[in-house]
């Protein structure tokens, strides 16, 4: 994969860049590493303070702005923004009604005085209490995107000479579905010679309008993702659909690694370990002094590997992903869910001495739900939970990790009894 100056062949994907700028707002203030890989990215990316001064900037942000690191930190954002309201305004206003700023189409000023069209994605760093810590500020530079969308609107005479320069991949299948054009960088990406792929059926599912990504397999053997985005145009005086590819193979491992470094388990949408301790923790120093008490679950899915073996991952996937609905359904939002790891879950239910909800009642929603998850039609497979809990308080000192491995031993006592019932 190139990686020169100025190319975008590496920079991230429209509908990437918001979950990239998200994900770094949550772990960058505790970690980091992660100025490392902010350095090599090729999307410039600015962490500012709370005041919109500018604490942090990787090269990219410097190359574009025009002016060097140690000039750059200590600047007012503002300073930077060409239109709209002040920075810091904007974010407190925006974040707090929305909760990031999403793919916003904009214009920074150079230190030379151009305006370059960007879109940014910028999500608010938080302290453990919450508090706002500054703003992370992701930019993709339009400024290519947008000339050649103005030359391809000028000329079509022109087509074949720009989209040959690309570093994107581009084909047009006409009306049969058939490929009628495609540069060299698509056929790199692909593995296939030009010569085989005009006048023959693309191979792959299209929609006009949808973004997807592909498994391929690259020239030297080794498989690469490739996002594909479609679109209705005209070729040849006949309707067709024009296919841009892009190799975000790198983009891809490096929101995963990202991923791993934040709260959120990546399947299920739930807490994964490290945000159910910092969350269920903060929340027992909290109320340390309120003399509440806790009831801590922990669930298990029983016959993951059944299913899997059976089914197939895929299936296993789902039921993963059913138990975490289940779990939304029956709990308050206000309690901490989690997906500790395989086929195990956390749920750490708050403030139960105001609504008075016992634990049996809180298992007779969880298997009511169940019950309703089998009742759906055409279903491969029965959902099953093994369900065990423990009381926890407030009390300084307490040990979470201990009263897990005892609501764990508690749940593996259900389950050996629901077994020997069945086996009756």
């Amino acid at each position: 994969m190139r990686t020169e100056t100025g190319d975008e062949w590496t920079a991230i994907a429209v509908e990437q860049l918001h979950g990239l700028v998200t994900t770094m707002a949550d772990a960058v203030a505790t970690r980091d590493e992660l100025l490392e890989i902010l350095e090599v990215m090729a999307n410039p990316v600015i962490v500012s303070t709370p005041e919109g001064t500018i604490s942090k900037a990787n090269q990219a942000a410097c190359t574009l702005l025009g002016l060097p690191r140690d000039t750059l930190l200590g600047m007012e954002m503002a300073r930077f923004i060409a239109e709209g309201e002040p920075w810091v305004e904007a974010c407190m206003l925006t974040i707090d009604h929305q909760g990031s700023i999403r793919d916003q189409e904009s214009w920074l000023l150079a230190n030379d005085g151009r305006k370059i069209p960007v879109q940014l994605s910028v999500s608010a760093l938080r302290t453990q209490d919450g508090k706002c810590a500054g703003y992370v500020c992701a930019a993709r530079d339009l400024s290519n995107t947008l000339r050649v969308q103005e030359a391809l609107r000028a000329s079509m005479v022109g087509f074949q000479s720009i989209v040959e320069k690309s570093v994107d991949g581009i084909l047009i299948l006409e009306d049969d579905g058939q490929v009628g054009f495609a540069n060299q960088t698509a056929t790199e990406m692909l593995g296939r010679e030009l010569t085989a792929m005009i006048g023959m059926p693309f191979g792959f599912p299209v929609m006009a309008g949808s973004v997807s990504e592909l498994d391929v397999v690259r020239p030297n053997g080794t498989m690469g993702i490739v996002e594909m985005r479609t679109m209705q145009t005209r070729w040849q005086e006949r309707d067709a659909l024009l296919i841009s590819l892009r190799d975000v193979t790198e983009t891809i491992q490096l929101r995963d690694q990202l991923r791993q470094l934040s709260m959120e388990d990546a399947l299920t949408g739930l807490n994964n370990r490290r945000g159910f301790f910092m969350l269920a923790s903060q929340e027992l120093s909290a109320s340390e002094r309120s003399q509440a008490r806790f009831l801590l679950f922990f669930i298990d899915l029983d016959g993951m590997k059944s299913i899997n073996d059976r089914l197939g991952h895929k299936f296993g996937d789902q039921a993963l992903i059913e138990t975490a609905g289940i779990m939304r359904r029956t709990f308050r939002k206000s309690d901490i869910l989690a997906r500790l790891g395989g086929d195990e879950f956390l749920a750490f239910s708050l403030r139960m001495e105001k609504d008075n909800a016992p634990a049996h009642y809180i298992t007779a929603r969880l298997e009511a739900e169940i019950a309703r998850q089998n009742g759906l039609p055409g279903r491969a497979y029965a959902l099953s939970l093994s369900i065990g809990h423990v009381e926890v308080s407030c009390q300084a000192g307490c040990d979470l990790e201990q009263r897990i491995r005892e609501a764990d031993a508690e749940m593996y006592r259900v389950k050996m009894a629901k077994k020997r019932t069945m086996e009756a």
